[in-house]
């Protein structure tokens, strides 16, 4: 096989002229990639990477008293949101009292008077814990607060923000208001029944919150006092506060008034940012909260503004139209850096990809674990880094990164054996020329995903196997997957991914919402592994659940992503490995 890490080189002589469309299909031939890798690279080279990006798939936070509790994260799919397209040439002079864009972006003073963020998908709604979905939180966390939060200067475990937590006993969980007058925007005081009725809506299985498997455990929510609230589950709970992250309360009286349609659609917080504007596929715009109770924000507006097309982003980037993007494509880091308006901030996420190789379906191809390894052994994982992520990722032994706090270091990932692959395939009676299988994948959620998908279904076809990608938008994409309608593989993100259960659980359990595969068995150890209070025992059930997957082929198992932001030179703004995008932090840069 060839080092793909040589495309990247051909890529750059055809963008730059020295390369001529036939030598690349020419010279990719010659290194033993074929001409399908060679035309892959030719069609992102002429689409300026607009199909391999972003939006994909939380902020600084106090102390906790968590003793025994299992912190680290909560996992988000993914994650993402919808693609649809948008005319970008007709965002010059989106505020609404026709301002020039280019002096609303000028700082003033201590803060920015606007930071847009380029952002690939719309939300889905703005119905706080609701969908799970990475594009769709991070809106909402702007409106609203968390109930607890990340903490980046404690490892990312689980830190107060609305509320402290103190662990009664394996069952039971306290949890405490930080200040007795924190404000909704319509002035309602924020109180321990707001977090009540919030998470008994999540649990009516009428209301269909992705979040309703993931407080299955809550048993009991008494309200103690005004500002004190308890919980008590049926079983252990470990990651009981990682599930809190998304719990962000609504104000009763604006609710029981309107309704679940007209707060998914106006709504009202206590976060740093009020709501002004949302029109649908084309941009929300948020006001600054003079009166937010945590900090003073140096922001007076934020627009999020959707923009399908990662080139459109990037041009409005370097002209100085919008502040931030995500998920900037490896082959325009040089393009941001030799460019005055702004510069690349980077971070190893906690967000894993992969692609699901689901046999959680009747008749599907991956019932045998023999033909799921065998795709495993067929594609060339380290290439894929070196030639398209020029090494911006890094390769997964198993379904855990290497950031996540319960990765078992002892799994070695599966070497690239083409050989040993076809050996698989001839053992389960499996032609692989005559096998023909569909897998579908996202289109500009993730970091060069689009050209990723198809360097996955190239490698595969080195083998004799025909692989049919479907690319979706982002909402589509989702619908397919959790409706079960989805080709034989699919490509997806999972994160912040910082602690086994919140991915293992959601991911390798069958009726699971984003699950791709099932087995009894392996259920019942991961519903044990989930309910084990002690840590180094729960660890020790982690790891082998963790080799087991490894064993049984789950996934096609890829890489860690690395998050890559273009930023604008006059915005102070520092990525996070938890993803949280957040503008509260954000401020004026003066260097």
């Amino acid at each position: 096989m060839a080092d793909l890490s040589s495309l990247g080189n051909l890529r750059h002589a055809l963008a730059t002229g020295q390369l001529t469309r036939r030598d690349l299909i020419k010279r990719a031939t010659v290194l033993g990639v074929g001409a399908t890798i060679g035309g892959t690279l030719l069609a992102a080279c002429e689409d300026d990477g607009d199909d391999g990006e972003e939006v994909d798939d939380t902020a600084d936070a106090g102390q906790v008293d968590l003793d025994d509790a299992d912190d680290d994260d909560d996992d988000d799919t993914v994650a993402d949101e919808p693609d649809d397209h948008v005319d970008d040439e007709d965002h010059d002079d989106e505020d609404p009292d026709d301002s020039d864009d280019a002096d609303d972006d000028e700082p003033t003073g201590d803060r920015v008077d606007r930071i847009t963020v380029g952002i690939g998908a719309d939300a889905l709604t703005l119905m706080p814990t609701a969908i799970v979905d990475w594009t769709t939180g991070i809106m909402i966390s702007h409106i609203y607060d968390r109930t607890v939060n990340y903490d980046p200067d404690d490892n990312f475990a689980v830190g107060a923000w609305l509320c402290t937590i103190e662990v009664i006993d394996d069952l039971t969980w306290e949890m405490q208001l930080v200040d007795d007058n924190i404000q909704f925007h319509n002035g309602e005081v924020l109180t321990a029944e707001h977090f009540k009725v919030l998470l008994e809506w999540v649990q009516d299985e009428a209301n269909e919150s992705h979040y309703l498997e993931r407080f299955q455990p809550v048993e009991d929510i008494e309200v103690i006092d005004d500002l004190t609230w308890r919980v008590t589950t049926s079983e252990p709970f470990p990651i009981f506060p990682t599930r809190l992250v998304a719990l962000e309360p609504v104000p009763l009286e604006y609710w029981e008034e309107v309704g679940d349609d007209e707060l998914a659609n106006n709504p009202v917080g206590t976060g740093p940012f009020m709501f002004n504007e949302w029109v649908r596929d084309e941009r929300l715009l948020l006001d600054r909260n003079p009166d937010y109770w945590k900090h003073d924000v140096q922001v007076d507006q934020v627009e999020f503004r959707f923009m399908p097309e990662f080139s459109s982003r990037l041009s409005s980037l370097l002209a100085g139209e919008i502040q931030i993007v995500k998920d900037v494509p490896i082959d325009a880091l040089d393009t941001v850096e030799d460019n005055d308006e702004a510069r690349i901030e980077s971070i190893p996420s906690s967000r894993v990809n992969y692609v699901a190789l689901v046999n959680n379906r009747e008749g599907s191809v991956f019932e045998d674990v023999r033909v799921r390894q065998a795709i495993n052994y067929a594609v060339d994982v380290d290439a894929i880094i070196d030639g398209i992520f020029q090494g911006e990722a890094t390769k997964m032994a198993g379904c855990l990164s290497e950031v996540n706090a319960n990765v078992n270091p002892d799994i070695e990932p599966y070497p690239y054996d083409p050989d040993r692959a076809l050996e698989l395939l001839e053992e389960a009676g499996v032609d692989p020329n005559e096998l023909e299988i569909t897998m579908d994948a996202p289109q500009g959620r993730y970091p060069m995903d689009a050209d990723a998908a198809q360097a996955i279904a190239a490698e595969l076809g080195r083998i004799g196997i025909t692989v049919n990608v479907q690319f979706n938008e982002w909402g589509t994409h989702l619908d397919k997957i959790v409706n079960r309608e989805t080709g034989d593989m699919f490509y997806l993100g999972w994160g912040p991914a910082l602690e086994a259960q919140g991915t293992i659980e959601f991911l390798f359990t069958g009726d699971s919402t984003y699950s791709g595969y099932g087995d009894p068995e392996l259920e019942e150890m991961i519903f044990d592994a989930g309910r084990t209070v002690d840590p180094d025992e729960a660890q020790e059930k982690w790891d082998e659940i963790q080799e087991i997957i490894h064993e049984d082929a789950g996934w096609l198992f890829l890489w860690q992503q690395h998050d890559i932001y273009g930023v604008a030179e006059n915005v102070e703004f520092t990525p996070r490995a938890d993803e949280f995008m957040w503008m509260g932090d954000a401020g004026p840069r003066n260097s």
